[in-house]
């Protein structure tokens, strides 16, 4: 024989609002029922629990002896908060690639006067995004593009197929043509937008390598001297 399920005591449940209300734990019709019962049992068993939370926290600061916090407690909480803050800024985002001014590394090209640093070279894109700068004197050797080849000029000269280009100015270079010596007087920095089979990525590499193997050899000497 089945029995009705027997129905909560009236008591019960106003202890178990009650609690629930001095925890915050009541939202939609239930807190607005029990925020407008002012003298319901619901109510009186809310106002019991919030009192006796007071009343344990008072007996609890009573029994102890008041410690004052070490003076850099604060200055380490904020720190922690704040490292946590640039390391969430700095977490690799998927979809992204950031470069920082201070990142990426430079490659002086033979002769000294001219460098560059690649942006961007990732096998899904059809072209490589490079950094150059030039001091003044720098000449750029003559070269074939496979592919096209585009220049934005930053800041400075450029001497290129008998035209002088400066700050602003931009260059396309077709599949198929040949760049001729370009000079720069007075220095310059660029932007390059290179078909990736312009780029020579494995003669870059060979020759990053062999001025690693220069500047270790010329730190060691210095040291032993």
């Amino acid at each position: 024989m089945n029995h009705p399920p027997s129905k909560p005591d009236p008591r019960d449940l106003a202890e178990e609002f009650g609690v629930m209300t001095a925890l915050g734990a009541l939202d939609g019709p239930d807190a607005a029922a029990m925020e407008h019962c002012d003298e319901c049992p619901f109510s009186q068993a809310a106002r019991s629990a919030m009192g006796y939370d007071e009343s344990v926290a008072a007996m609890a600061s009573a029994a102890f002896a008041p410690v004052d916090p070490p003076a850099d407690l604060k200055a380490g909480i904020m720190a922690r908060i704040q490292a946590d803050k640039l390391s969430q800024k700095d977490a690799p985002l998927a979809g992204f690639h950031f470069l920082r001014h201070d990142e990426g590394e430079w490659t002086p090209l033979p002769g000294g006067k001219i460098r560059l640093k690649v942006i961007s070279d990732f096998a899904d894109s059809p072209h490589t995004l490079i950094l150059l700068e030039a001091d003044p004197g720098g000449v750029f050797f003559p070269h074939a593009h496979k592919g096209t080849e585009e220049v934005y000029m930053i800041s400075g000269d450029l001497e290129t197929e008998g035209r002088v280009m400066g700050p602003g100015d931009y260059l396309r270079s077709a599949p198929g043509t040949r760049h001729h010596k370009a000079v720069s007087h007075q220095g310059c920095r660029a932007l390059m937008i290179t078909a990736r089979q312009n780029h020579p990525r494995r003669t870059y590499k060979l020759y990053q390598g062999l001025v690693r193997s220069l500047r270790s050899l010329r730190g060691k000497s210095h040291q032993a001297n």
